[in-house]
């Protein structure tokens, strides 16, 4: 292990017998044998590179976010990308997979190009935002998306949005083991006050919206109205204008807000976050989710899907 570590030093900042909860939002998560830092794309493929080489085992992490980490302990490679770079050439934004949505939203409003402005206020990176199609306000990654580099089986290839398998928070990222590297975002000219006027609107949304304690986001994924197989009447009228039907409001329905199990409870400003209000472990938010989806379909025959990634 001692030659390992002194490897991975080429490559970036390691940290030894890290716990992961303090690399995510939801302080959540064991220990893992190294954490690797890396904040260049070239260094990033390399060390890709050697860990293929070495058949090491490692998970690719951004700002931890949108995750679930396990209590045990994790005997392989986080590798931390904190890749930087972002360029404005005319329309278009090339930016890095480490670079943070909101810096991502800051340029594009700078530079007067609209279609970002939905990403204000959410923490994340943009290879997470691409990997599980971030969006929020009817808005999405994958809607301005041009060019995605990515590293798949020891090469560095480049993908089309068609060829990235999008959906409602789903790409084809969530199914192989490719490592998103950088993207170029496709953004068109607007007036800057017009920009900058909808990102304080929406971040004045979410400004005291959410609880103050550590969670993972929207833990669930709205639903199609078509998963709706009873009398539509009883539904608010929104989620029938926007052909969805809110997660958290199922939660609310089955009375869940409130509900605690251990120290991971549901957040009573908004019904679909999971906190972790007291030093929670992930088995208590399996436990909670589990009761939650229960509830749910027995109440009214629906699965809930989570949209946090959960790693076991």
């Amino acid at each position: 292990m001692q030659e390992l570590y002194k490897k991975l030093k080429e490559f970036g900042k390691v940290r030894l017998n890290r716990t992961m909860n303090k690399e995510t939002t939801f302080r959540i998560g064991g220990p893992v044998f190294a954490l690797i830092e890396v904040d260049d794309t070239e260094k990033l493929v390399k060390l890709l590179d050697f860990l293929r080489g070495e058949n090491q085992e490692y998970f690719i992490l951004g700002s931890g976010s949108n995750l679930l980490w396990k209590d045990d302990e994790y005997e392989g490679v986080v590798v931390k990308i904190k890749t930087k770079n972002l360029k404005v050439e005319n329309n278009t934004i090339e930016v890095d997979a480490g670079v943070p949505l909101a810096q991502l939203v800051d340029i594009a409003t700078q530079n007067e190009l609209i279609g970002m402005e939905w990403g204000a206020g959410i923490p994340g990176t943009l290879g997470g935002a691409v990997r599980g199609n971030a969006g929020a306000f009817g808005g999405s990654v994958s809607d301005n998306l041009g060019i995605v580099r990515v590293y798949r089986d020891g090469e560095v290839i480049e993908l089309n949005t068609e060829d990235c398998g999008f959906g409602y928070r789903e790409s084809i990222f969530k199914q192989n083991t490719d490592v998103i590297l950088s993207a170029k975002i496709n953004l068109e000219k607007s007036d800057k006050q017009k920009i900058l006027s909808q990102v304080q609107e929406y971040l004045k949304y979410r400004s005291g919206r959410f609880a103050p304690y550590p969670s993972a986001g929207s833990f669930f994924k709205n639903l199609p109205l078509s998963a709706w197989e009873k009398d539509k009447d009883v539904l608010p009228s929104k989620f029938l204008e926007i052909n969805k039907i809110a997660a958290g409001w199922l939660v609310d329905e089955v009375k869940m807000r409130g509900f605690e199990v251990g120290g991971a409870k549901v957040s009573d400003e908004h019904a679909n976050f999971i906190v972790n209000f007291n030093s929670s472990t992930q088995k208590d938010v399996l436990d909670l989710i589990e009761d939650i989806k229960v509830k749910v379909y027995n109440k009214y025959g629906i699965e809930l899907e989570e949209e946090v990634e959960i790693v076991e």
